[in-house]
């Protein structure tokens, strides 16, 4: 049946200003409080609301080169008019209410397709003045968005309208770049819950990284609890070996912010001797695992801190040479340099000579020794320090582990890194090198399309904010890349936070799908306004009104922007709120503090 003859229009076009249509609801509607009747195809009739906000509805004929639209109501108003009564002698007015919808128009199809609704996204040709406008039932929304089989996942029902279910296609959301907002207690974390719970089920063999800073998550993926398969990594017994870091990163986790100009040569001979242990390291893997042409400071190559850096880095930092021709002055028994004779000959080879102090080595490694030592002596950084990974070849198992890849029969879908128990400026580095390690495999696997890697961030404002500072700069960079490249390599994101203000413009607007929660704050607010498409503008506005739960979808993950009521997770995540009063009205038995004092001097 030609879907233009199911049901009577509610209106016409009287304005049109770009994308922008002014619609004159009929009489008839308006006596009827704006309510419309529909017959379905079963022959039972439905009555709907004319111009919820929000709403779609279907703009017919006269229509341009064989294309009807469709619009999404913004707003809707009521306006007085005064017209002459026709059975007055005299010249007598009489008030008349009118009401007008605006609206915006978002898609199109091809009226050779009359039979069956098909959205597509854009305008065709514009609407024509008088174009006559239609309703759609529940059922029509749910033909016009349907998505082919096993293309989509059902992530919750359309907020006021429960029979309506609502999908989002999961290529073009794991496929694109994500974002999910929302303030604290807005149902953000059960949003995620349910969302990745619903991909975990259907997709046995996903690959996803999951970094969670307050062990929120473990509750919603209990390993090998209906279905899932999870690899919960916590923070004692999280290790990175430091090897595997590149010497920018390095430089940050050991040295800090130090000045380059200052402490130029000790920086130097930092770099050289890495560079020479890694080099040494490599000609002792290409006996095992074959040749590997070439190596540079950012090799993933063991050395040992203790046995070869350190010693090596305090041998240099006493360098001294013999005055005649510059050579190294080493003590034959001892293999250490020789000590400064000043002014005083030292017998060498039978010859008087003098030895000097290497300007360019002697005293020049001060500050980088004693930050090392620092380091390896604070046991905050004990995660960078493993003897399960003393080889090079432990890189192996470690991002067989990290990407969900099957090792000796075993699989997981999802890796969960609990951040909870790290220092504050040590978390932004762990997810910064991991998230770097990850695109970087990815940028250099032959074939990326076998392997998509998915990487979930939670409370990214503490490690992309819009303001770095030391502990985020790395970070910040490395998400910054994967949001501008990792399409193309097969990895993608999922950002996520409740303060939306202080995150990175540039890496937010990279996103192509947006969910978005409750918020309440002004600065929040004026953020997501920015990075929406702009005929969200009346939706956006809704936003601090939802109930717990509600969420505006948008995106290229759906086919127009929907409000949806997300079904709950099952598990859900531990982030519910405390409830005082219940509480409260117990007895507190047997209650401990030692074990909580305990695993506070643990981490401090």
């Amino acid at each position: 049946m030609d879907i233009l003859m199911k049901g009577k229009p509610f209106g016409q076009i009287v304005s049109i200003t770009g994308m922008s249509v002014t619609i004159e609801i009929y009489q008839d509607v308006l006596r009827d409080n704006l309510e419309q009747e529909k017959v379905l195809e079963a022959g039972k009739n439905i009555k709907l609301n004319v111009g919820t906000v929000g709403d779609i509805f279907l703009i017919g004929g006269p229509s341009t080169h064989n294309v009807i639209h469709f619009g999404i109501f913004e707003e809707i108003k009521l306006v007085s008019s005064f017209e002459q009564d026709p059975n007055s002698i005299q010249m007598s007015f009489e008030p008349r209410n009118k009401a007008l919808a605006v609206a915006k128009v978002i898609g199109y199809q091809a009226l050779s397709e009359k039979n069956k609704l098909k959205f597509m996204r854009g305008a065709g040709h514009y609407p024509k003045f008088n174009a006559k406008c239609h309703l759609l039932s529940p059922e029509e929304k749910m033909q016009l968005f349907a998505l082919d089989e096993g293309a989509g996942i059902t992530i919750g029902k359309a907020s006021g309208v429960q029979e309506e279910e609502v999908s989002i296609h999961i290529d073009k959301f794991l496929g694109k770049h994500s974002v999910i907002l929302g303030s604290t207690g807005s149902g953000k974390s059960s949003t995620v819950a349910s969302i990745m719970q619903n991909i975990l089920k259907n997709h046995p063999y996903s690959h996803v990284v999951f970094f969670d800073p307050h062990d929120e998550y473990g509750n919603a993926f209990p390993n090998n609890v209906g279905g899932f398969k999870v690899n919960k990594i916590e923070s004692k017994n999280l290790y990175i070996p430091y090897w595997l870091l590149n010497f920018d990163e390095f430089q940050s986790v050991f040295l800090g912010e130090v000045d380059p100009n200052k402490n130029s040569n000790g920086i130097r001979i930092l770099k050289e001797v890495i560079v020479s242990l890694k080099e040494q390291e490599h000609n002792k893997v290409n006996l095992t695992v074959g040749e590997i042409k070439k190596v540079n400071i950012n090799a993933p190559l063991y050395y040992s801190f203790i046995d070869e850096l350190l010693p090596t880095l305090l041998k240099l930092n006493k360098k001294t040479i013999w005055s005649s021709d510059n050579e190294p002055a080493i003590d034959i028994e001892t293999g250490e340099f020789l000590p400064s004779s000043g002014n005083t000959n030292v017998l060498r080879d039978g010859k008087n000579d003098k030895v000097h102090q290497d300007k360019n080595y002697y005293g020049e490694l001060d500050q980088v020794i004693e930050k090392l030592q620092s380091v390896y002596s604070d046991r905050r950084y004990q995660f960078l320090f493993s003897e399960n990974y003393d080889v090079s070849t432990a890189f192996y198992a470690f991002m067989e582990s990290l990407l969900s890849v099957p090792s000796r029969g075993e699989t997981t879908q999802l890796t969960i890194f609990d951040l909870s128990t790290l220092p504050s400026e040590v978390m932004p580095i762990i997810i910064g090198v991991i998230s770097r390690i990850c695109f970087e495999y990815k940028l250099w696997d032959p074939s990326p399309k076998r392997l998509p890697l998915y990487l979930v961030f939670e409370e990214a404002h503490n490690y992309i904010p819009k303001e770095s500072n030391a502990t985020t700069r790395l970070p910040k960079k490395y998400l910054g890349r994967i949001a501008k490249e990792g399409r193309k390599y097969g990895i993608n994101q999922l950002i996520i936070s409740q303060r939306p203000s202080d995150l990175c413009e540039t890496i937010v607007s990279q996103c192509s799908n947006f969910f978005v929660l409750r918020v309440t704050n002004p600065n929040d607010q004026s953020f997501i306004n920015q990075v929406l498409p702009d005929h969200l503008n009346t939706l956006s506005g809704m936003i601090p009104f939802f109930q717990n739960g509600e969420c505006l979808v948008a995106g290229e993950c759906v086919t127009i922007p929907t409000k949806v009521i997300i079904t709950p997770p099952h598990p859900e995540p531990n982030s519910s709120d405390v409830e005082f009063s219940s509480v409260w009205k117990r007895k507190l038995e047997e209650y401990n503090v030692h074990d909580t004092i305990h695993r506070w001097w643990d981490v401090e």
